[in-house]
């Protein structure tokens, strides 16, 4: 695949808006190599405070943090601004060796080897390439690192034989290794956009994936080749993208699963060439309709419409899954919310607590907890204790799903989604530096203070309103 890149250049300026929005769009696609100067990368490296003066540093970095970035290029004597971008749930980190000299390996190699291994990859220049010795190199590294972005010369005459080398190295690798050329000297000379594309396409296939600039056309954007300011030809990612799939049906569609932000299936659709770059490029559910023959905006007609968050091909090439956001009724024509049905669990719980928050019927409890905050922090607490001395398995999934549903409550009440508490779990996945996570005297204090309080409901009525309630979810 193609991994495109984004470079800042400092100042921040007008145009690092169009960038973000550029980067944001290159994610949805796949990884994006996001190439910062050294000094950006040390200043915006610790935890961003909330004020107007870092108000464009802010954008940049929640850009960052928020699309699948492999950030750099960092060297080896910033591991500690390295772990701080990490902490903060950077998705990966590209490390710079000057060369491919063992003692520089192996420099590098201790430097990072307190890093995670799934968050670092390797950038190392490649000269000229003696097969056998380099895969003894790459094999040695595997211990330390993902994956390494080898960086070759495209001017070369052996620019073939290198490449061909490069897959012999690659078929030594496990197919899990992150395995990257890039081009020192930019896109080789006197490529086309569609040799280049070809290139990109058969190296995916090789399991080899390149990274070289590119860019994503927005809806409504002009379309032609585009450059970069140093008069690089960019790789339209899309297309790029398209070009690396495969499709054994004779219509040469690709089968599309459609997902939320949790994973849960919606629908099953196909989709098309045309219709993947129209997606892209308007971020929104986009699919080929095999029986209007052409493209289907979702929620056109219905009102459903679907952000998108993110595609994904499979581990084949040959089909994908479309990540959206959901809105309206649901996914599926007979208005519910998967083609599958009703939703059931936690996003059935979600999808009542909207509804009765925008308009609840009479003497609905959830609208009362709504209503009267100081209930609802008495119950949060009230049911946390209860869970914390529950023991068998039935009380404990009894007072588990209690604590839920009045934590969902909190979270509508705050407009706040299960998307957003899971996105939060998976950024807090991502820490290197662990908290003690010790009891805290005052909060057990104060959660005291409100059980000993006036007027607290008994846990049976509780249990039995979250019972009655829960039962009012279809």
């Amino acid at each position: 695949m193609l991994i495109p890149t984004v470079s800042f250049i400092p100042p921040a300026s007008v145009t690092d808006d169009a960038k973000c929005s550029q980067l944001r769009r290159l994610s949805t696609l796949g990884l994006v190599y996001t190439s910062l100067p050294h000094q950006m990368l040390l200043e915006l490296a610790p935890p961003v405070r909330d004020d107007h003066k870092t108000l464009q540093s802010n954008a940049l970095k929640a850009t960052v943090l928020d699309t699948r970035t492999l950030l750099g290029p960092f060297s080896v004597d910033m591991m500690e601004e390295i772990a701080l971008w990490l902490d903060q749930g950077l998705n990966q980190v590209l490390v710079n060796a000057v060369s491919s000299q063992d003692a520089e390996l192996e420099r590098v190699a201790v430097a990072v080897s307190e890093l995670p291994l799934a968050r670092v990859v390797l950038c190392i220049p490649v000269l000229s390439l003696d097969v056998a010795e380099f895969g003894a190199k790459l094999e040695r590294l595997a211990p330390i690192a993902s994956g390494v972005v080898l960086t070759i010369d495209s001017d070369t005459d052996a620019l073939d034989a290198l490449l061909a080398g490069l897959q012999t190295v690659r078929k030594s690798m496990e197919d899990t290794f992150f395995f990257v050329v890039e081009f020192s000297t930019g896109l080789p000379a006197g490529y086309t956009s569609e040799k280049v594309l070809a290139m990109i396409r058969d190296l995916h296939h090789c399991k080899i994936h390149v990274i070289a600039p590119g860019y994503c056309h927005g809806e409504g954007e002009k379309t032609g080749d585009f450059v970069t300011s140093d008069g690089e030809a960019m790789v339209d990612a899309a297309l790029a993208f398209v070009q690396c799939l495969r499709t054994d049906r004779p219509d040469g569609l690709f089968t599309t699963v459609v997902a939320d932000e949790a994973g849960v299936a919606l629908g099953l659709v196909y989709s098309s060439a045309e219709s993947i770059v129209a997606a892209v490029s308007s971020g929104r559910g986009v699919y080929y309709s095999r029986s209007r023959g052409g493209l289907w905006k979702k929620g056109e007609s219905s009102g459903n419409t679907q952000e998108l968050i993110r595609i994904d091909m499979d581990c084949d090439s040959d089909a994908l899954r479309f990540t959206v956001s959901q809105t309206g009724t649901g996914f599926c024509h007979l208005n519910t919310r998967t083609c599958w049905g009703h939703d059931g669990g936690l996003r059935a719980l979600e999808s009542m607590l909207f509804s009765r928050h925008e308009d609840a019927p009479p003497g609905s409890y959830t609208k009362r907890l709504f209503d009267d905050t100081e209930l609802l922090r008495s119950k949060l607490v009230e049911e946390a204790q209860e869970l914390a001395e529950a023991e068998s398995v039935s009380d404990v999934a009894g007072e588990a799903a209690d604590v839920m549903y009045f934590a969902m409550v909190r979270c509508v009440a705050a407009g706040c989604k299960l998307s957003d508490v899971e996105k939060m779990l998976d950024q807090r996945a991502l820490k290197v530096k662990r908290r003690p996570g010790n009891s805290k005297a005052y909060r057990i204090a104060a959660a005291n203070r409100i059980l000993n309080g006036k007027g607290l409901l008994n846990s049976h009525s509780s249990a039995a309103s979250a019972s009655t309630e829960s039962n009012q979810q279809s």
